[in-house]
């Protein structure tokens, strides 16, 4: 196969380069910058523009600018999980990841909850998950008012739901759930600044080489608001689930500061394991991750939930309707105009939405459910390989990128949890305990780190 001319002149030291074919260089490298703009550009405004196949291009954009930066492993504490739903597009210069395919779904959420518990739907739960489409993404978006329907859970503050992506290879789930907290964010805001104030020699002194408008940015986050809610944080939960034994391999909650992200992993403490008892800051991090792992039990309640989504689609097929979203892409700018230059295949002007789009008929309802709570593996963990590496899975098949460790993972070695999860709607009534909580300690409602 002929060398890209680009990758020929790649293989010639700059001093041993003629005149001639520096300006070829230089001309070759702005092409490949524009034919790597045109193509990210392509994929994140070729979404349907629901706020969850949105927050996947959001994280799709951070690990490309990690590549760009010479990352071998982009935003390493959710790659394990992310990087089921993008494919690596090589090229002379750098590496860049792309989308998926996708397939997008939208959803009653009043309807969907309201029948979620339903026996045949919980059984169809794992075989119609065993039979999604391999490699292709499914996003589902809960439509209407956001906070139509919470969740409760003693002890916690009411979470809504936006939507989930999911994307099955082989015997594993990867998934993403888009969803936060009701609360005061102005006031987890100010808690957060304090807090970061407070430390900002330590910030300082652990990063000598930060400019000071990183400092400030550090010293400064936000809790940022979901789209559509301003009073709901907007958080996501992540993880790898294991079809063939029904477990949680991987788990992963993150909240977004605006200019950085707080992520949660329980792969924090395999990572770090060597180190916990020696290091103290590393000990920190293993504690607080798990400890907040912990207390989020709730949220991977809800995503076990939205587990039922492909069957309830499933059985209500002959309801269901297509409707027809323009993306980005279809928009008359420049931007749109230089990315629709990408490959043929990432030109989406448009894209059909499976819907089930209709009321739900019976009165509002509260009513309290047992969700599936599939398991946590603890006999073994994944590590981490090089991404061109082969390793092997707890069947011993091929994977690539990392590998299946047989041991015994302490910290997740927890009691399963027990109780039921409270579907409230209309929310009404947790707006009102929210607001109760916030006047009697001062406005600050937020979750503790």
């Amino acid at each position: 196969m002929a060398k890209n001319p680009l990758d020929a002149l790649l293989d010639v030291s700059p001093e041993g380069m003629t005149r001639a074919q520096r300006r070829s260089a230089k001309k070759l490298l702005q092409d490949e910058i524009k034919r790597l703009t045109n193509l990210t550009n392509a994929d994140m405004m070729g979404g349907a523009g629901y706020p969850i196949d949105q927050q996947v291009r959001s994280l799709l954009k951070a690990c490309n600018e990690e590549m760009v930066h010479g990352a071998k492993v982009p935003f390493a504490n959710i790659w394990d999980v992310f990087s089921g739903f993008v494919k690596r597009e090589p090229g002379p210069v750098v590496d860049v990841l792309r989308m998926k395919p996708e397939k997008d779904h939208a959803f009653s959420a009043m309807d969907f909850f309201h029948f979620v518990t339903e026996e045949g739907l919980q059984e169809q739960t794992l075989p119609r998950l065993r039979d999604l489409p391999e490699g292709v993404v499914h996003n589902f978006t809960a439509i209407g008012d956001l906070k139509e329907v919470a969740f409760e859970q003693e002890g916690s503050d009411p979470v809504v739901m936006s939507g989930i992506a999911m994307v099955r290879y082989g015997d594993h789930l990867h998934w993403i759930v888009l969803g936060g907290p009701v609360m005061d964010l102005a006031a987890t805001t100010a808690k957060r600044r304090a807090e970061m104030v407070a430390n900002e020699a330590q910030i300082r002194a652990a990063n000598p080489r930060a400019s000071e408008t990183q400092i400030q940015e550090t010293l400064n986050p936000t809790a940022v608001a979901m789209p559509g809610a301003d009073d709901v944080w907007l958080s996501f939960t992540m993880g790898l689930f294991n079809l063939k034994t029904a477990k949680h391999e991987i788990r992963i909650i993150a909240r977004d500061w605006g200019v950085t992200i707080s992520v949660f992993s329980d792969q924090f403490e395999t990572r770090f394991a060597d180190a916990y008892d020696s290091n103290p800051q590393v000990k920190r991090l293993v504690d607080k991750s798990m400890a907040q792992l912990e207390a989020s039990s709730l949220y991977f309640d809800l995503a076990e939930t939205a587990f039922s989504l492909p069957a309830y689609f499933a059985t209500k097929v002959s309801l269901v309707t297509e409707r027809e979203v323009k993306t980005a892409l279809s928009d008359d700018n420049p931007k749109a105009k230089y990315a629709l230059k990408a490959p043929l295949d990432m030109r989406i002007l448009t894209r059909r939405v499976s819907t089930l789009d209709f009321s739900y008929a019976g009165e509002k309802f509260d009513h309290a459910y047992t969700p599936p709570r599939f398991r946590v593996e603890v006999d073994g963990f994944w590590r981490r390989l090089a991404p061109e590496s082969n390793g092997r899975d707890a069947e011993g098949n091929l994977v690539r990128g990392r590998t299946w460790v047989r041991g015994h993972a302490r910290w997740k070695d927890k009691p399963p949890k027990v109780g039921v999860v409270h579907i409230k709607t209309p929310i009404r009534q947790a707006l009102e305990r929210a607001e109760a909580r916030a006047e009697k300690t001062g406005g600050d409602v937020s979750i503790r780190y």
